[in-house]
């Protein structure tokens, strides 16, 4: 099945991936809104972890039109780099996919969070970062609130990875799918995992939406975004964050006691 989408997408011409590209990349901003206005509105009273954001302003809607302007672009740039060979692709299922889908995305987390320490450098945050955090009380859309450079920066951190090593396309698929789930979950401003769940051992190491929205409370800490493993290993984990990961209530600074 995927080798037969790979050949049609093969013979695809450049006016029809860029509307393809454009059209999937609203559909995920549309996704992210939707799903998260969902969560926010069914967990929101009781499980928020940050303050309720403001209105959105019109920058918040400028920035969020130009990342899936760019974002569409990076998609574009990518199926040039495999027409060209840079990039390979495979039909691959199963446990290759998933072995694929698991290496690729601990590379990324690696060089997102190598990323996003050079980003809170003084100089690079004031040039691009410091925008994003400009809105400390994240809703879903405020994962698409980034500087232009920075959208580009991450676009061109995957295509270069995909460009070292041929992996399935169910498994580029898939990246796209978690890349989506973790920065929705991370930018609600709301927990919506109970204590029960949040206890256990496997989120000590995978990110919890409470992960990220620690980092827009403390831009100091939890610079990582999918694991907890880089911030574990450099120490610029929220030293609380396991006491507020097991508590029935956590509080983050600057939020509010969770129901």
């Amino acid at each position: 099945m995927l080798d037969g989408l790979l050949a049609r997408a093969a013979r695809l011409d450049l006016a029809e991936v860029s509307a393809g590209a454009l059209a999937a990349n609203l559909g995920l901003l549309v996704v992210a809104l939707l799903g998260g206005g969902l969560l926010v509105r069914r967990y929101g009273e009781r499980r928020r972890v940050t303050p309720p954001p403001p209105p959105p302003d019109r920058r918040e809607v400028l920035l969020a039109a130009v990342a899936v302007l760019l974002n569409s672009a990076v998609g574009v740039a990518g199926w040039l780099l495999w027409q060209a060979g840079w990039i390979r692709l495979n039909g691959g299922a199963g446990l290759p996919a998933l072995a694929d889908l698991l290496v690729f995305t601990l590379v990324m987390d690696g060089l997102m969070y190598g990323g996003h320490w050079l980003a809170h450098r003084r100089r690079l945050y004031r040039l691009a970062h410091e925008l994003h955090h400009g809105y400390p009380d994240p809703r879903p859309a405020t994962l698409f609130v980034l500087h232009p450079l920075e959208v580009l920066g991450f676009g061109g951190a995957w295509l270069a990875v995909l460009c070292v090593r041929e992996i399935s396309a169910a498994a580029l698929l898939g990246y796209i799918g978690v890349n989506l789930v973790f920065g929705l979950l991370g930018h609600l401003g709301v927990e919506p995992f109970p204590a029960r769940v949040r206890q256990r051992a496997v989120f000590r190491w995978v990110a919890l939406p409470m992960f990220h929205a620690g980092h827009h409370a403390d831009p100091a800490v939890n610079l990582g975004f999918y694991t907890t493993v880089w911030d574990r290993l450099f120490g610029t984990i929220d030293p609380a964050y396991d006491t507020l990961r097991t508590t029935e209530r956590p509080v983050l600074a600057g939020g509010q006691s969770m129901a």
